[in-house]
C-alpha cells in the first residue's frame, strides 16, 4: 500500500492508475487495486464560499453521503441524496441543525489541539478536495491528517453535547453512520486507517478517541453500494426508493412537496391496500390505548391509599423483608404564560407581543374513510 506523506499530499504528485506496478488486494472473487493516491478536484477549498462549496459537493458522493446511500442516516434518507445530487437542492443555513454545525466546524482546531496535548503528535491539514482515481464518483476533503506507528491515518472531528447522541460512543464503539463515513475516507486517500475524536464535554477529559482500521471486504461493499448509487440512480435519473425508518421518510416526503391548499387529486386504486392497513391498524391503536387507559385508572387506584397515608410528605418509605419501597414527588419548574396573561400582553404592550409572538401552521396527515358518490 502507498505511503501518503504530507509532501506527497501538499505537492499534488498523482500515480493515475495503470503507472507503475498494480498492487492489488483479493477478497472472496473481488479485487481492489491499492496502487494510488486521490486526485485533487478542487486545489483549496478555503477559497470557496459555502454554497460553491455544495455544488462541488454534487459532483460525486462524499463521506458523510455514505450512510444515506446505505440507507442507515440519522438524518436524511437516500432519496434526499439523490435530490442533492440531480437537482442541486442546497439546503439554506436556516434549516434545523446548523447551530450544531457550526459549533462542530469552530471547534475543530480545539478538538485537534487536546488530540496533540495527550498524544503528542502532530496532525497537518490539506485543504484540498480528492477524488478516488478509479471511482470518481467519490470525493472528499478531510479535516487533518496524522502520522502514527509509520503510517498516515485520517483525523475526523466530531462534537456532541447531547446525551441521546452518545450511546453509539459507549462500549468503545463508533456509531454506523460514522463507520461507513471513515470506510469511504479511507478509500479516497487511501491510507491505513481513521482515527475519530469526538469532544462531548467542556473538559480535556471529554474527549474519546476511536481509530479505525481499513477492512478492505468492507471497503469493497461501500463501493459496490455507492457505484449503484450514483450510476444506476444519480447518472439514470432514477430516484432510489425509500428503505428508511417511517418518520424519516414522512420528513422527506414532506420537504420534497410540502402542502399545496386547495388541490384535491384522484389515487389509483393500487392504494386501496395501504388506506385499509393504515385504518385497521389505527382501530387496534385505539383498542390498545383503551386497554392502556384502563391499565392507568387501576394504577392511580393503586398509589391514591398510598397519597392518603403520606399525608403531604415529599416522600415515604416501605419496608418489607429484602425489597424497599420508596414513594414521592419529583418536583419541575417551568416558566410560561397562560392564555389570559398572554391575551393581555397583546392588548397592553402589542408592540412586544409582535416581537416575540410567533404563529406557526401545522397539518396533521389523516385518513378515514368516507361514502362513495
Amino acid at each position: 500500500m502507498n505511503m501518503i506523506s504530507q509532501e506527497r499530499f501538499c505537492t499534488d504528485e498523482r500515480n493515475k492508475a495503470g503507472q507503475g506496478t498494480l498492487l492489488f488486494c483479493q477478497k472472496g472473487d473481488n479485487m481492489l487495486n491499492l496502487n494510488y493516491e486521490p486526485d485533487v478536484l478542487v486545489e483549496d477549498i478555503t477559497t470557496l464560499s459555502h454554497d460553491e462549496w455544495k455544488l462541488y459537493r454534487t459532483l460525486g458522493i462524499g463521506g458523510s453521503d455514505a450512510a444515506a446511500v446505505c440507507g442507515i442516516s440519522p438524518w436524511k434518507t437516500a432519496r434526499d441524496l439523490y435530490e442533492e445530487k440531480v437537482h442541486k437542492k442546497i439546503k439554506e443555513q436556516n434549516d434545523d441543525g446548523w447551530v450544531a454545525k457550526e459549533i462542530g466546524k469552530r471547534l475543530e482546531e480545539l478538538v485537534v489541539q487536546i488530540f496533540m496535548k495527550r498524544t503528542d503528535t502532530r496532525p497537518y491539514a490539506v485543504r484540498k478536495m480528492f477524488r478516488h482515481p478509479l471511482y470518481p464518483f467519490m470525493i472528499s476533503d478531510f479535516d487533518f491528517f496524522v502520522k502514527l506507528d509509520e503510517k498516515i491515518y485520517l483525523l475526523e472531528c466530531k462534537t456532541s453535547f447531547s446525551y441521546h447522541h452518545m450511546n453509539g460512543w459507549e462500549g468503545g464503539n463508533i456509531p454506523p453512520h460514522y463507520v461507513l463515513q471513515g470506510i469511504h475516507y479511507m478509500s479516497v486517500a487511501n491510507v491505513d486507517g481513521i482515527i475519530f475524536l469526538c469532544l462531548h464535554g467542556n473538559h480535556e477529559g471529554s474527549l474519546i478517541i476511536r481509530r479505525l482500521e481499513r477492512d478492505l471486504a468492507q471497503e469493497e461493499e461501500l463501493i459496490r453500494q455507492e457505484s449503484y448509487f450514483w450510476n444506476q440512480c444519480v447518472a439514470l435519473r432514477k430516484p432510489p426508493k425509500y428503505t428508511e425508518k417511517a418518520d424519516l421518510m414522512l420528513k422527506s416526503i414532506q420537504g420534497r412537496y410540502g402542502v399545496q391548499e386547495n388541490k384535491q387529486i384522484v389515487l389509483p386504486p393500487s392504494y386501496a391496500a395501504n388506506m385499509t392497513s393504515y385504518l385497521k391498524l389505527k382501530k387496534r391503536k385505539s383498542e390498545l390505548k383503551r386497554q392502556m387507559d384502563q391499565i392507568d385508572e387501576q394504577m392511580k387506584l393503586a398509589y391514591a391509599p398510598i397519597k392518603e397515608a403520606m399525608e403531604g410528605a415529599e416522600e415515604a418509605v416501605l419496608e418489607t423483608g429484602n425489597i424497599r419501597y420508596l414513594a414521592g414527588y419529583n418536583r419541575k419548574v417551568t416558566t410560561s404564560i397562560n392564555k389570559d396573561s398572554l391575551e393581555v400582553l397583546q392588548l397592553m404592550h402589542p408592540d412586544i407581543y409582535r416581537e416575540y409572538a410567533q404563529t406557526n401552521t401545522s397539518q396533521s396527515f389523516y385518513i378515514k374513510e368516507d361514502k362513495a358518490s
